[in-house]
């Protein structure tokens, strides 16, 4: 590694660079908007469908309602950012891929390339084991939380800012925890962190975990075992990967 020649650029050659790989990202983006847009009402539909599946389900007529006259303009131009955001990670994870690789040793690149890709895949999983597994019972719990035995029942009626905000925080919080194997793996390779760190504190790492899950999930636990178990098993996957790193 060390008889390997890598090309020698400016500080300006790098940063004309950087500015190239910017643009670009920013294109993408802009096209990736330009097509959210033309499917808004379609990822409207998609996004609050957890929400009316859960309505529909306890046969309850409450509905996302806006109390602000630009209210709803507001929310559906973040669904659209979000949305094109989403596109476009795993664009930007090429363009990034691109910018770093002319710095990278040949072993080093055989190292970091399958993580650059793996990370959209991963945030992706994430996202998706929310929205399909933790959303309906999330808002299954609150929804139908304290309803029985009240003499004067409460009647949901959600902001619709409010629940573009729960969701994406807690479908973003999601996807980074999935990213768990990939942070420590590359912990351990540049030495902040050791393969026997992780297997002797494997306890503490499953405590971690669950109260991790506590903090992100309605308060039951069927709800923190779902988040958790995926989580303790992301774990295993790393200690198992940091072996190859080192």
């Amino acid at each position: 590694m060390q008889n390997e020649k890598l090309p020698e650029l400016s500080l300006l050659d790098h940063l004309n660079e950087l500015r190239q790989r910017i643009i670009h990202c920013l294109i993408f983006f802009a096209i990736a908007f330009i097509f959210c847009y033309s499917f808004k009402e379609e990822i409207y539909n998609l996004i609050t469908y957890p929400l009316i599946n859960t309505l529909q389900t306890s046969h309850s007529n409450a509905k996302l309602i806006y109390t602000k006259v630009t209210e709803n303009f507001i929310s559906t131009f973040s669904i659209i950012i979000s949305s094109a955001i989403f596109v476009s990670i795993p664009y930007w994870a090429i363009e990034l891929w691109l910018f770093i690789t002319p710095a990278l040793y040949k072993d080093e690149k055989k190292f970091f390339f399958p993580y650059i890709f793996l990370t959209p895949i991963l945030f992706l999983c994430g996202v998706i084991f929310c929205y399909f597994l933790v959303l309906p019972q999330a808002f299954e719990f609150f929804i139908t939380f304290g309803q029985s035995g009240r003499d004067i029942p409460l009647q949901f009626q959600a902001k619709i800012t409010d629940y573009i905000d729960f969701t994406t925080s807690l479908l973003n919080a999601f996807g980074i925890c999935f990213l768990t194997p990939i942070f420590l793996v590359l912990l351990v390779k540049f030495g902040l962190l050791s393969r026997e760190t992780l297997k002797k504190n494997r306890k503490y790492a499953i405590v971690l975990i669950f109260t991790i899950s506590a903090i992100l999930t309605p308060p039951d636990v069927f709800s923190q075992i779902i988040l958790a178990l995926p989580l303790i098993g992301m774990y295993e996957i790393s200690i198992l990967l940091s072996k190859k790193s080192k």
